[in-house]
């Protein structure tokens, strides 16, 4: 059995409090500076917490995005394009004829090839999606990946004016949205 007593803990409280009291009367002059010191570094603990917060959450999701199956990325994918106002967003069916992800914005209807890869992607994506415009009564055509893309397929990304959205401009449409 415990020989500790709440009657002792009370009163090493109140002699705690009456302690800082004292010195608080004693120094009151000084006191407002304590206060915007210790307001200082109450602030600065919670921009350092919430920095903290906010990078995990960002490798957590670039580290998870690594990891994802095509589906799951796909409907990530249809999450941001959301996000970034594409209206009437939906996945194709399995049998997608090069187009993942169909969305219009500002008028705009547009088929969206996607690609989880973990090497480069090459000019086959850019063919894909091109190709399978007019199956989807789409205008334009866009390939977005968690990765890079080949210099070949810049090439015909640029002769069939066809955005390509590789890991540089995914992270940023993650962080500030509306780069589309």
């Amino acid at each position: 059995m415990s020989r500790y007593s709440r009657s002792h803990d009370d009163t090493f409280t109140f002699a705690i409090l009456i302690l800082v009291g004292t010195a608080a009367w004693q120094h009151r002059s000084q006191l407002i500076h304590i206060a915007y010191i210790v307001l200082f570094i109450t602030a600065c603990t919670a921009v350092l917490v919430w920095s903290i917060r906010h990078i995990k959450n960002r490798f957590r999701i670039e580290a998870g995005i690594d990891t994802m199956t095509g589906l799951e990325f796909e409907h990530f994918i249809a999450g941001l394009l959301r996000q970034n106002r594409f209206r009437n967003v939906r996945l194709t069916e399995r049998y997608d004829y090069g187009v993942d992800i169909i969305g219009e914005k500002d008028g705009v209807r547009w088929g969206i090839q996607v690609k989880r890869h973990s090497g480069l992607v090459k000019a086959s994506a850019v063919r894909q999606v091109v190709t399978g415009l007019k199956v989807y009564g789409c205008d334009r055509a866009m390939v977005i990946t968690n990765s890079n893309f080949s210099t070949v397929a810049w090439r015909l990304a640029r002769a069939n004016d066809c955005v390509l959205i590789d890991r540089g401009k995914f992270e940023e449409l993650m962080r500030q949205k509306c780069i589309l």
